[in-house]
């Protein structure tokens, strides 16, 4: 319980230094909390974009309130006129927002493990996270602690065809942590670059240098590597974890194609972007999960609360905060994102994976092998020399 308790003491004091309510919530006669983060717009950049997705990302100066701006998600969020201004970034803030964005993905992690351990109803654990985001977002809309989106026609039609990637991609990400150890996975899901590099490339017509694609080798080969070392391995683990790759890698790219349009609705920052995607994911998976899992739902979780240490309501709760953990890590990944440079992002993301590792193995006693250890080594370091290396060649265009 201690690791769950400094992990939402760091969410909920990065959150107050992010609070800012939304117009009708001032007007109801509250006096907001002065926001210290700079007023430049959150940009949605992750170092799997490709260069000309992180050109077209800006930052919002309607970050959203209770709810701080996935992920790992390449959503381009669009917004009220307005240039960008410069001000200095309050590293207190940043280093909060840093250090909730690693403890809140390291709590998801945990959690998410603990639950599949003694409920491996794959699908309907992951539905049931998403369900969670709409808990935690309907009372801040209700509120007016965010500004509620109003996406347009176009644009729902386009966010609809985006949320099915991100359903379906989380879907098979829950499957391969319930499969194998989470630490494997998080090695596995280092190739996705390699994924975006090609779905870039055929749909969108991004070609990169010849350089930077070389620069994806030694990624592959340290999946290969960690893979052949793996003790655990299992090639249904190996394949979710790839599905899952090639799932958010085509939601980046139709995600790039989807936010290009024009008109996009109303209040749809980059945070309410994101919500918008969840919940229509949330949607798409129900009826999955109750087709696939349905009648095994009741029995198995009464097996799960029979198992020794676990109750009903511990079972419970732990389901719950893994929902709230994965949606809070995406937002404050947002943050982190919006406020510091491409080279900071590439750095931040490489060593949020290692340290994903590392807390995950430690947490379940995964025992790792000298060659999976050089395997997630290289694996970590080709991300971040792939990194690096794309956005050299992006200035140079």
């Amino acid at each position: 319980m201690a690791w769950r308790v400094a992990v939402v003491s760091a969410a909920l004091a990065a959150s107050a230094e992010g609070f800012q309510p939304s117009s009708s919530f001032i007007a109801r006669g509250a006096k907001p909390t002065a926001m210290s983060m700079s007023s430049r717009k959150v940009a949605l950049v992750t170092p799997q974009m490709s260069a000309l997705d992180r050109k077209n990302c800006r930052l919002t100066n309607q970050a959203p309130a209770a709810g701080l701006a996935r992920r790992d998600v390449a959503l381009k969020a669009t917004t009220a006129g307005g240039s960008p201004e410069k001000s200095d970034t309050n590293l207190l803030v940043l280093g909060l927002y840093f250090v909730a964005w690693y403890a809140l993905n390291v709590g998801y992690n945990i959690a998410n493990k603990q639950v599949l351990n003694v409920f491996p109803c794959y699908a309907t654990v992951a539905v049931a996270q998403l369900i969670v985001a709409w808990i935690w977002l309907l009372p801040q809309f209700a509120l007016g602690l965010r500004p509620v989106p109003k996406p347009s026609e176009e644009n729902m039609k386009a966010l609809q065809k985006v949320s099915l990637l991100h359903g379906f991609g989380h879907l098979v990400t829950v499957l391969s942590m319930g499969l194998g150890a989470v630490s494997f996975v998080h090695v596995v899901k280092a190739a996705e670059p390699v994924f975006a590099a090609a779905l870039s490339a055929i749909f969108l017509g991004v070609v990169s240098a010849t350089p930077v694609y070389l620069s994806l080798l030694p990624v592959c080969a340290g999946v290969a590597l960690a893979s052949a070392g793996e003790l655990s391995f299992t090639w249904a683990c190996f394949g979710a974890a790839m599905m899952s790759n090639l799932l958010f890698a085509a939601r980046a790219v139709f995600s790039k194609k989807a936010m290009s349009g024009g008109n996009q609705g109303e209040n749809m920052d980059s945070a309410n972007t994101f919500a918008v995607v969840t919940m229509l994911a949330t949607i798409v998976t129900l009826p999955i999960a109750a087709l696939l899992e349905g009648g095994k739902i009741i029995p198995a979780w009464k097996a799960a609360i029979a198992a020794p240490g676990m109750t009903e309501m511990k079972l419970a709760t732990t389901l719950f905060m893994s929902g709230w953990y994965l949606y809070t890590y995406n937002e404050f990944a947002f943050k982190v994102l919006g406020l510091v440079t491409p080279v900071a992002q590439a750095v931040g993301n490489t060593v949020k994976r290692v340290v994903i590792l590392i807390a995950t193995a430690i947490a379940f006693g995964t025992p790792m092998t000298p060659i999976g250890i050089a395997g997630s080594s290289i694996a970590m370091v080709g991300v971040l020399v792939y990194s690096l290396v794309e956005q050299a060649y992006a200035k140079k265009k």
